[in-house]
């Protein structure tokens, strides 16, 4: 019965370690880097710690021009030392303020998050990680 127990114990340790989870809220396998578009939006390094500079653009504006939506995405670029295949990242995830688009998943280095919207105004969004993070999105005729 001893070993029994012994072999239990040792199999639910193995089960608890293999479905662990990072915390810390960084990666260091990124994806490479996306080609860029117009209506791209930078997360940028060091995102975390600030406000409405978290964002590049800080405000990004997109038109419609006629179209019946326009896309905006969202690249995490919040990586850190040794470029994208060694650098530590910050994951992040956007979300709207007012639920006007879904919640993207968790963004780890060089992921991306695109979104299509099509009324003209103003949409403004955080990081459900780092809610200090906040940034707007004009959408234009």
């Amino acid at each position: 019965m001893r070993s029994f127990r012994l072999l239990f114990a040792s199999a639910l340790l193995g089960v608890i370690a293999g479905c662990s989870s990072n915390t810390t809220g960084t990666s260091t396998t990124n994806a490479p880097p996306p080609t860029p578009t117009a209506n791209d939006i930078a997360i940028v390094i060091g995102a975390s710690t600030m406000t409405n500079t978290a964002f590049s653009p800080d405000t990004k504006t997109v038109a419609l021009g006629g179209a019946a939506n326009v896309t905006v995405r969202w690249i995490n670029e919040d990586i850190s030392g040794g470029g994208y295949s060694g650098g530590t990242a910050t994951s992040h995830q956007m979300a709207s303020d007012n639920g006007a688009f879904a919640t993207s998943p968790v963004l780890g280095g060089n992921a991306t998050y695109s979104i299509m919207l099509s009324t003209a105004g103003t949409y403004t969004y955080h990081c459900n990680i780092h809610p200090n993070m906040v940034g707007t999105i004009t959408v234009t005729p």
